[in-house]
């Protein structure tokens, strides 16, 4: 009995201690006290704004309201707190139907671990597009001692506010982006993480975390098409490198009335820098579709004809012309054109060392 009433109090006093730390007092601070990074072009306007669309008279809706999506943003800070908490708003909005809702509305924890930065917890979100405020504890019961950490901001919406909530009687204070060099990955829906299942496994987050380059997010889902409107933003943009995976949304015809000038106003405005492009990733369904399959085909060979021009012309253009390995599972998306975590992965196994030998030929790495 003496032992059964011992093991009781232990149980109690555990609990006791686990419920008093869980309601420790919080403070908030706003993000915009610590590091936001991950812009492509930085502006008064929104913090969480990817760069401000006005200037550059976009015509396509989307775009613009692309442009003020958080997608890609990540907050840098260390702190000694026993938790991390979070309250955000967006704009509302309801969730699409090929996405999970935390890669759309939600964020997403890391935290430096013997050197790398490995995947903490999420920050979830309900689907209710009434609820565009929340409060959540993404992870708590950490052990004692400062601890730096990165928060990837929603892929798919505009934030409107965001606060860090750690215990009361503890230090949080901003740190630097973890990357020395630049790269603008400018592109479509791939580009722009669908559907990843989480805002830090797109290629563009788990290329930066691989190879200690911080690949900027400039997707546009459905409109990475080489628009005369988005050279000026590109042409403006402070960068090392450019990685352009543009030929998935554009008709050929569009690729051929387009590249031309991309790419001649691109090396006039960052001369003697890299531009790398990628072949347009096969579509699971092109392998079903014959109409579809049919009008691949053309498109890639006027892809490496107008490549080939190019390259005569300018020395630091380069083509990756390996096609996506599917695989014979063709199990690497969620609905035969965009590519889930697995297909991610299989992007990256794929392109990476090539991208990062180029990369490095211009002391990039």
């Amino acid at each position: 009995m003496k032992h059964l009433l011992l093991t009781f109090a232990l149980l109690f006093a555990v609990s006791t201690s686990a419920l008093a730390q869980e309601k420790q007092p919080l403070k908030f601070v706003d993000a915009t006290t610590l590091n936001i990074c991950g812009h492509t072009l930085r502006t008064d306007k929104s913090p969480y704004f990817r760069f401000d669309p006005e200037p550059y008279g976009f015509k396509e809706k989307n775009i613009v309201r692309y442009a003020r999506y958080s997608t890609g943003l990540y907050v840098m800070f260390k702190t000694n707190s026993s938790q991390v908490v979070a309250t955000w708003e967006n704009v509302p909005r309801r969730p699409g139907d090929n996405m999970t809702a935390i890669t759309q509305l939600g964020l997403d924890l890391y935290i430096k671990h013997n050197g790398n930065w490995v995947f903490c917890q999420s920050g979830r979100v309900s689907t209710d597009p009434a609820k565009s405020k929340r409060t959540k504890t993404i992870v708590k019961n950490l052990a004692p001692g400062e601890k730096e950490f990165m928060l990837y901001l929603p892929l798919w919406c505009e934030l409107k506010s965001l606060e860090i909530g750690v215990d009361a009687d503890a230090v949080i204070e901003p740190i630097a982006s973890p990357y020395k060099y630049k790269v603008i990955n400018y592109g479509t829906s791939i580009t722009h993480g669908a559907s990843a299942s989480r805002p830090g496994l797109t290629w563009s987050a788990r290329m930066s975390r691989n190879l200690g380059i911080d690949f900027i997010n400039t997707g546009f889902s459905g409109q990475g098409k080489m628009q005369r409107e988005v050279v000026p933003l590109l042409a403006q943009c402070e960068a090392d490198a450019f990685l352009c995976y543009c030929f998935g949304n554009p008709t050929a015809q569009q690729i051929e009335e387009r590249v031309d000038y991309f790419v001649d106003e691109l090396v006039k405005a960052h001369p003697g820098k890299p531009i790398i492009f990628i072949r347009p990733l096969h579509n699971e369904l092109d392998y079903f579709d014959m109409v579809q399959r049919e009008r691949l085909a053309h498109k890639l060979s006027v892809i490496n004809h107008k490549i080939a021009e190019i390259r005569k012309r300018h020395k630091d253009v380069y083509y990756l012309d390996e096609p996506f390995p599917h695989g014979d599972d063709f199990e690497g998306s969620v609905d035969k054109s965009h590519l889930n975590d697995l297909g991610f992965d299989r992007v990256i196994k794929t392109y990476q060392p090539q991208i990062a030998k180029i990369l490095k030929k211009y002391g990039i790495k």
